[in-house]
């Protein structure tokens, strides 16, 4: 179900346009990729205003800010969007730039932190259901997203040392990244995560996040 398809249903909210209330905070978390079209909107927008008294709209935890972030704090920080864009005037750019309404937990399935603060086992990313060999179109454009926001994903830091090459293997469920060999990873060592399986498994999850419904179970460094 669209969220454009919810106002034409829904009284509520088409009073709520015509009346320019404030939108609910209870308002799900959206898919990582519309959270990602809403900021950008919102962004534009705030540098078209020009109002040095406006902050700029708070960033996502999607990608790598998901993979070290519990589901407690990725609902706060979409709540401070739409507290931001209901305060400063935008919240209507914020309805109109929603994708589909999830019918998914969004922040509990990308939290890569469990909310006790421990991150979650490396065997649970084992049990995954089967999946269909991907398109070549598909594939295609999750390698050009992952080398344009490669530093978004996996961060500033271990961008500056690998970059993704391609997917490799029946169903492109592997990988591909070349790495510097004089560089030490979080956790030990680029064939290796024995010293912090944890880090290489949040590293996985950013990726997994990124190209999400694709999916790789192998990371590959050369």
């Amino acid at each position: 179900m669209h969220w454009r398809t919810c106002i034409s249903v829904n009284p509520l909210i088409i009073w709520v346009i015509i009346m320019k209330l404030p939108i609910l905070i209870t308002t799900p978390v959206p898919m990582p990729s519309d959270w990602a079209k809403v900021h950008d909107a919102l962004t534009k927008a705030w540098i078209i205003r020009s109002d040095n008294t406006v902050p700029k709209p708070p960033t996502p935890l999607i990608l790598a800010g998901a993979a070290f972030s519990t589901a407690g704090e990725i609902r706060s920080r979409w709540i401070d969007l739409i507290k931001w864009s209901n305060e400063f005037g935008f919240a209507e750019i914020l309805l109109n730039n929603l994708g589909f309404a999830p019918d998914v937990d969004v922040a509990e399935q990308i939290a890569g932190v469990k909310d006790a603060g421990r991150g979650h086992p490396v065997l649970g990313d084992q049990f995954q259901q089967t999946k269909l060999k991907p398109t070549n179109e598909a594939v295609r454009i999750a390698l050009d997203l992952l080398v344009q926001d490669w530093a978004e994903i996996v961060g500033e830091e271990l961008a500056g040392f690998t970059k993704p090459r391609k997917f490799t293997g029946h169903k492109c469920r592997r990988l591909v990244v070349s790495a510097d060999p004089e560089y030490v990873p979080p956790w030990g060592r680029w064939h290796s995560a024995s010293k912090n399986p944890e880090s290489f498994t949040k590293f996985r999850r950013a990726v997994n996040n990124a190209i999400s419904p694709l999916e790789v179970d192998v990371i590959d460094f050369v």
